[in-house]
C-alpha cells in the first residue's frame, strides 16, 4: 500500500546555520538535544509554571545541563467574526506562523466496518479533532488505504473537512475464512492499518520543536483465532502483529501518544440483529486488544466503550494544551551510532513525565551541502516549511495555451529580508534560488522546477526589504502539493513554504476557470518581471493587504471546451469582516470574448478591485461565473489598511 506524500517523504532532520556565505550549513540535530515534555497530574491535566530548575535530563544515566527551556501554552480556538475566515481557504499560505502541535489523523478506512453506526461515530469523532485545532496547530488526515485522498499537514479546517468528506470505510469483512480456507482474505488491511500507523511514529518522530499525537480512529487490527486476553499474546502469534509491538516502542521511544477512538463504541440496543451489527461486534472484539495495548503504552489513552465520543475529545486537546521545550548538548559527543537513553525526572509529587525514552547517536558527523541545490533539495524533502527566511507563497493553475491537458502554474513567492547595510550606499542585486517540487497526495515526486530571481533593492532602503521571486511548473490535472525552497544570495538562509494546488481538467470540463492572480500598483520589486507577459496583464503577487493610494487588479480566465462559444456573466460579492455585504457587481463576458482553440476556448478576465471604497478591515472576494448552467467560484481573502 503506497503512503500519502508526508509519510514518503524524508525528513531532513537538520536545522540551517546562520553564517553569512555562500552555501548554508546544515548542522546534525544531535548538536542539541530536543525534547518536547509533557507533565500531567494524576487527572491527566497539564501542570504549569514548572522552571528550567525543575527538571533534571539524564543521558545513559549522567545528569546533563539543560541548555534550552521554553514552557509553551497553547491558545484554544477562537471563533472568528464571520464564517468565511473559517470556512474559506486562504490563497496564500506562509511559514510564518509558529507551530506548537502536530495532530496525525489515522482514519482506518480499512478495517472500519462498513455500519451505520460505526460510520457515523468516525466522521463525528474526526470533525470533533479539526474543530478543536488551534490556530498553532497543523492537521494531516491519513486514510490506511486510499491514500490518494490524503491530507498533508494543514491549518486549513476547510482542506480537512473535505479530505475527511472522501471517508469510505468498509474494505474489511472483518469474517473467518470459510472452513477449509487457511488464506484470510483480510490479511492486507489489517498489514495496511498497522503499517500505516507504524509509518506515522516514523515520520513524526523527525519533526523537532512541536508537540505531536495520533488520534487512531480504528477498531484494531487483529485475526479471527485471537483468545488471548492480553496485547503481547496476542501480538505473539502472528508475523503481522508483530509489527504492533514495534509501533508500541516507537512510540515510547519518540513521545507520541496515541489515543485510540473505536467507531463501535456501544451500539445501541435497540439497534435490530443485522449482518452489519455482527461485523461491527466482531471488528470490536477482534481489535480491542490492540486498540488499548497501543494507546496507554504509548502515553496515550483509548476512548472505547463509550457513545459519547464527542465529548471525549476535548480532553485529549486539554491533555497537550501545556508542555515544555527542553535541550541539552551531550556530554558524550562520540558520533558511535549507539542508542542513548533518555530520562527526564521532576520533583512535584504525583506528576507524571512524558518525554522521548531514547535517540541514536548519529555515525558521522554530518555533513554541510556541497551547493544551493543540494541545500535546497535537503530542505524540500521535509514535510514541515521551515521558517529560516519569512516567506509567503501563492499558485493559479492557467490551461497551457496548445496542450489542454497540461496547465501552467503562476507561482509567486514572497520574502521578507532585512536589507544589508550596503544597500544605504549603493543598489544591492539580492539572487534568489527557487526549487519547486510537486508531490501527488500518495508521495509521487511529479515534477521538479527550479529557477532564478534577481531584485534590485533601492540606495537608502532600510528595516526589512520585501520582495517576490516568481516561477511557474507545468502539471496535469491532479491534487497536487507544492514544496518551494529558496536560497537568499546576501544572507546565505534557506527557508520553505508549502502550497497545495488542485489542477483542473480543463480538457474535459464543459466550462471551467483558472485560478486567480493578484496584482497591485504600485508592487513590490518582483523578478523575472516580465515572466508572465503577455500571458497576463498583471504580475502576480502574494500581497493581499492594501492601502487606500493601490491598485489592485483581479485576474483570471474562463475556459470552454471546443465549439461555438456562449455567453458567460461574472458575479462580484464582498463581504467584510462582520459577514456584511460591502459590494456587488455584475460583468458580462460575452461569447466574441472567447478565443477559440483546438480544444479550448479562452476569455481572459480583469477586474479591478475598488479597494478605495473600502473601510479598513478585512474582506472576501468572491468571483463567481455564470456559464453553461453552472456558477463556478473562486475567493480570495484580503485586508485594507
Amino acid at each position: 500500500m503506497r503512503m500519502p506524500v508526508i509519510w514518503a517523504a524524508i525528513a531532513v532532520g537538520c536545522h540551517i546555520g546562520l553564517a553569512a556565505q555562500q552555501v548554508p550549513t546544515f548542522r546534525s540535530r544531535v548538536d542539541l538535544v530536543e525534547l518536547d515534555v509533557s507533565v500531567l497530574d494524576e487527572h491527566r491535566r497539564p501542570v504549569r509554571g514548572l522552571t528550567r530548575g525543575d527538571f533534571t535530563v539524564l543521558e545513559d544515566g549522567t545528569a546533563q545541563e539543560v541548555a534550552l527551556f521554553e514552557a509553551i501554552d497553547v491558545p484554544d480556538p477562537v471563533a472568528p467574526p464571520a464564517a468565511w475566515m473559517r470556512d474559506v481557504t486562504p490563497d496564500v499560505d506562509t511559514n510564518e506562523t509558529r507551530v506548537t502541535r502536530l495532530w496525525a489523523i489515522v482514519l482506518d478506512d480499512a478495517l472500519i466496518p462498513l455500519h451505520p453506526y460505526a460510520i457515523k461515530t468516525s466522521v463525528m469523532a474526526a470533525r470533533q479533532v479539526i474543530d478543536q485545532l488551534g490556530p498553532q496547530d497543523l492537521a494531516a488526515l491519513i486514510f490506511t488505504t486510499d491514500s490518494r485522498k490524503a491530507q498533508d499537514f494543514t491549518n486549513d479546517r476547510t482542506k480537512l473537512l473535505a479530505t475527511l468528506e472522501q471517508f469510505h470505510p468498509g474494505w474489511a469483512s472483518w469474517r473467518p475464512p470459510p472452513q477449509g480456507v487457511r488464506i484470510n482474505v483480510d490479511a492486507q488491511f489489517h498489514t495496511g492499518s498497522v503499517l500505516t500507523l507504524r509509518n506515522t511514529l516514523e515520520i513524526l518522530s523527525e519533526q523537532a520543536h512541536h508537540r505531536k499525537a495520533v488520534v487512531w480512529i480504528s477498531p484494531g487490527f487483529g485475526l479471527f483465532h485471537f483468545d488471548e486476553s492480553t496485547i503481547a499474546d496476542a501480538l505473539s502469534s502472528n508475523r503481522m502483529l508483530e509489527v504492533g509491538l514495534d509501533v508500541m516502542k516507537l512510540a515510547r521511544v519518540v513521545n507520541v501518544p496515541i489515543y485510540g477512538v473505536s467507531p463501535c463504541g456501544l451500539l445501541p440496543v435497540e439497534m435490530p440483529r443485522a449482518a452489519s451489527v455482527d461485523t461491527c461486534v466482531t471488528a470490536t472484539s477482534g481489535g480491542r486488544a490492540t486498540l488499548f495495548g497501543l494507546s496507554t503504552s504509548s502515553g496515550g489513552r483509548p476512548l472505547m466503550d463509550t457513545n459519547d465520543v464527542d465529548t471525549e475529545i476535548p480532553s485529549i486537546f486539554v491533555e497537550n494544551s501545556s508542555y515544555y521545550m527542553l535541550g541539552y548538548y551531550p556530554t558524550n559527543a562520540r558520533t558511535d551510532g549507539r542508542l542513548r537513553r533518555i530520562e527526564v525526572k521532576t520533583p512535584r509529587d504525583g506528576a507524571r513525565v512524558r518525554t522521548r525514552s531514547s535517540y541514536t547517536a548519529p555515525r558521522r558527523p554530518a555533513e554541510p551541502a556541497k551547493s544551493v541545490n543540494e541545500a535546497l533539495g535537503r530542505v524540500t524533502a521535509a514535510p514541515i516549511p521551515l521558517a529560516e527566511m519569512p516567506m509567503r507563497a501563492t499558485a493559479a493553475p492557467f490551461a497551457l495555451p496548445g496542450n489542454a491537458r497540461m496547465a501552467s502554474v503562476a507561482v509567486a513567492l514572497g520574502i521578507r529580508e532585512p536589507v544589508p547595510a550596503k544597500a544605504g550606499a549603493d543598489r544591492v542585486e539580492v539572487v534568489t534560488e527557487l526549487r519547486i517540487g510537486a508531490y501527488t497526495t500518495e508521495g509521487d515526486d511529479k515534477a521538479t522546477q527550479r529557477s532564478t530571481a534577481r531584485v534590485l533593492l533601492r540606495p537608502g532602503a532600510d528595516g526589512d526589504a520585501e520582495y517576490e521571486a516568481l516561477s511557474r511548473i507545468n502539471l496535469p490535472p491532479g491534487r497536487f502539493r507544492l514544496r518551494i525552497a529558496a536560497h537568499n544570495s546576501v544572507a546565505a538562509k534557506v527557508g520553505s513554504v508549502t502550497v497545495d494546488v488542485i489542477v483542473p481538467d480543463f480538457a474535459r470540463e464543459p466550462a471551467s476557470l483558472s485560478g486567480v492572480v493578484l496584482g497591485v500598483t504600485p508592487g513590490r520589486p518582483s523578478a523575472p518581471r516580465d515572466l508572465f507577459a503577455p500571458a497576463m496583464p498583471v504580475v502576480p503577487t502574494t500581497q493581499r493587504e492594501f492601502g487606500a493610494g493601490d491598485r489592485a487588479t483581479a485576474f483570471f480566465e474562463v475556459y470552454q471546451r471546443a465549439g461555438t462559444p456562449v455567453d458567460a456573466a461574472l458575479n462580484v460579492r464582498i463581504v467584510d469582516g462582520l459577514d456584511r455585504v460591502a459590494l456587488t457587481d455584475t460583468v458580462a463576458i460575452a461569447a466574441g470574448q472567447f478565443t477559440p482553440a483546438r480544444t479550448l476556448a479562452t476569455a481572459p478576465v480583469r477586474y479591478d478591485v475598488p479597494v478605495d471604497r473600502l473601510a479598513p478591515g478585512r474582506y472576501l472576494l468572491t468571483l463567481e461565473v455564470n456559464i453553461l448552467g453552472q456558477a463556478l467560484r473562486r475567493d480570495v481573502q484580503f485586508t485594507v489598511k
